[in-house]
């Protein structure tokens, strides 16, 4: 009842949406191609670099092509864009998949990549995660428009060791376990609010993607970022069935190939912003906090072993039977791999060596 009654809602939210016509759109004459984007980002975040990167490319090798940007949040709530994009409000959506895990359970997994995006294209990955998006939500996965920036826990306090009792942090879901896993609290803080809730102590620190904090002017109001740091930040571009169904062969071939061209250099892209903005914390007074090697190993394990196994794997393969095949691609062990690297590869610790490596 309350699922159908949601779905009603949703319907009556979209129908303006969809009068005014945002969907795919071809000229019969010429065979130019209109597609609406949609993002769970503010046009001007950094999140939407990628896509953008993407977008730029397209315009080269596919300029019959054209990516209508619709817009971030002001035109849907990112916790809606999924279901908007399913329902064919738009025809493409970039978000990530924590945006969407209680449609898809198996969106859990995301995080603990051990690949490149590159990788996964190569090693079958994207047509695992194609096949989930498609058998519940009606939507193709074409790839990641995000990857290569880790989440980092950030703090007022120096971090001793693993061991974060006493502290409250402004969590995503994607962190919150770990917080509790270190004893500190998480606490649910929109975006907007964590640099209030610092500058006032109301919370302890705050854990976020390594590229981001100081768009919110957070390095004035923390004095720590601890290494090393864990879990891949991605976010997915997507495309409604229906839509890409509808396009011709030549133009589909465009932009899986498009994005295919443009992952390794979003990767590197935000792999060089997690650098650049980390130090430009350090500039601004906040230390590294560098947990020694048996620390390191413990915080990787705490992630990546005690992480997966809390995983709610009975829902996650119910809703979504080819995670199975996910969580055999993703069963690679963290010996070996060092601590300067989360296993998708973003770089997690040492930032100032490597920048100086990458000049």
């Amino acid at each position: 009842m309350l699922g159908t009654l949601r779905k009603r809602l949703l319907a009556i939210l979209l129908v303006p949406l969809l009068v005014a016509g945002c969907s795919t759109a071809a000229d019969e004459d010429n065979g130019d191609v209109t597609i609406t984007l949609a993002s769970g980002f503010a046009k001007n975040h950094s999140n939407n670099e990628g896509v953008f990167m993407f977008i730029d490319r397209l315009k080269e090798s596919a300029p019959w092509i054209t990516i209508d940007f619709k817009g971030g949040p002001e035109v849907m709530a990112p916790n809606l864009l999924i279901e908007g994009v399913s329902a064919g409000v738009f025809d493409m959506g970039i978000m990530p998949g924590d945006y969407y895990v209680d449609q898809v359970p198996a969106m859990e997994l995301a995080r603990f990549t051990p690949f490149t995006p590159m990788e996964e294209r190569d090693n079958g990955v994207v047509e695992i995660y194609d096949e989930i998006h498609r058998e519940q939500l009606g939507v193709t996965y074409l790839g990641r428009a995000v990857a290569g920036m880790p989440q980092v826990i950030l703090s007022r306090d120096n971090i001793d060791g693993l061991d974060l009792r006493g502290g409250s942090y402004r969590t995503s879901s994607a962190t919150s376990g770990m917080v509790s896993r270190m004893n500190g609290v998480p606490v649910d803080l929109p975006g907007g609010e964590v640099y209030t809730a610092l500058e006032r102590n109301v919370v302890s620190g705050a854990t976020w993607a390594s590229v981001g904090p100081s768009s919110l002017g957070l390095e004035g109001v923390v004095n720590h970022d601890l290494a090393p740091r864990f879990y891949e930040s991605v976010a997915n571009l997507l495309m409604n069935d229906r839509a890409w169904d509808r396009l011709d062969s030549r133009t589909q071939h465009a932009l899986t190939e498009t994005l295919a061209e443009t992952e390794p250099d979003i990767f590197a892209h935000y792999l060089d912003r997690t650098v650049e903005e980390t130090q430009q914390w350090h500039d601004a007074g906040v230390q590294e906090t560098r947990l020694n090697e048996e620390d390191s190993e413990a915080l990787l394990k705490l992630a990546y072993v005690d992480g997966w196994e809390d995983l709610d794997w009975d829902r996650i393969l119910t809703t979504s039977p080819a995670a199975a095949d996910l969580r055999e691609a993703y069963d690679v062990p963290l010996e070996g791999r060092g601590y300067d690297r989360v296993p998708g590869g973003a770089f997690v610790s040492d930032t100032e060596e490597l920048q100086e490596d990458m000049q």
